[in-house]
């Protein structure tokens, strides 16, 4: 059954991050790698986009320090903690059991990070055309209660796919358009589980910050 405790009256909501020191040394070192294997090939367009991808993935993880500077400053409930690569909101926080339009203490959150997330975008300019956001749903593996299956929602993928797009159209809303910040959603259902044998930390909304490929190789050309 999915969302089966949602109802619980005992929530913490909770924001976390990536060490993201260590991972841009990791992901510089990495990149360094990469650019002088090419660099090595003789290819200069190779070698421009190893360059920029390396200065995006650093980019990325600038704003989501800034990200999480910005939400320790308005968040008091749970806090943030320092352990993951991405803002993770428990699904509880933010909607009924079963459902996927934001309640109204789930919306005063999303206002919030939407409000800290459009500030550590606009922090770095243009150069978040390299950037794109993700905004994914995620459930349990337990299927959908017949009770509560409609013609709209009769799968996790449903229930995934509404939540994440629910939470892009809050951003859109208030602001930050999905074209203007290269904003996308999708739902994953139960496919990417992080807790074995908890529901409940896996039934989740995930925004993640990463570089935009697309983009960067468009620069590269031109475009």
């Amino acid at each position: 059954m999915v969302d089966s405790a949602e109802d619980g009256t005992d929530i913490n909501v909770w924001v976390s991050f990536a060490d993201v020191f260590a991972g841009l040394l990791l992901i510089t070192l990495t990149g360094l790698g990469v650019a002088m294997h090419v660099y090595q090939a003789r290819r200069p367009t190779d070698v421009r986009f190893s360059e920029n991808l390396v200065q995006s993935m650093n980019l990325a993880t600038s704003v989501t320090k800034a990200l999480e500077d910005k939400l320790q400053t308005v968040l008091k409930s749970g806090g943030p903690q320092t352990s993951e690569t991405e803002v993770v909101i428990p699904a509880e926080a933010l909607f009924a059991s079963g459902g996927y339009d934001a309640e109204a203490r789930g919306m005063l959150l999303l206002t919030d990070i939407r409000q800290a997330l459009r500030e550590a975008l606009d922090g770095v300019g243009e150069r978040r055309r390299f950037l794109r956001v993700i905004i994914e749903g995620h459930t349990d593996s337990d299927p959908i209660r017949n009770s509560a299956v409609t013609r709209e929602i009769p799968t996790n993928w449903e229930l995934s796919s509404r939540r994440a797009t629910g939470v892009l159209r809050f951003f859109e809303d208030g602001g930050l358009a999905p074209r203007d910040y290269n904003i996308v959603a999708m739902g994953l259902a139960d496919s990417v589980p992080i807790a074995v044998g908890d529901k409940k930390r896996n039934r989740r909304i995930v925004i993640r910050i990463e570089p935009d490929i697309e983009g960067i190789l468009q620069s590269i050309a031109g475009r």
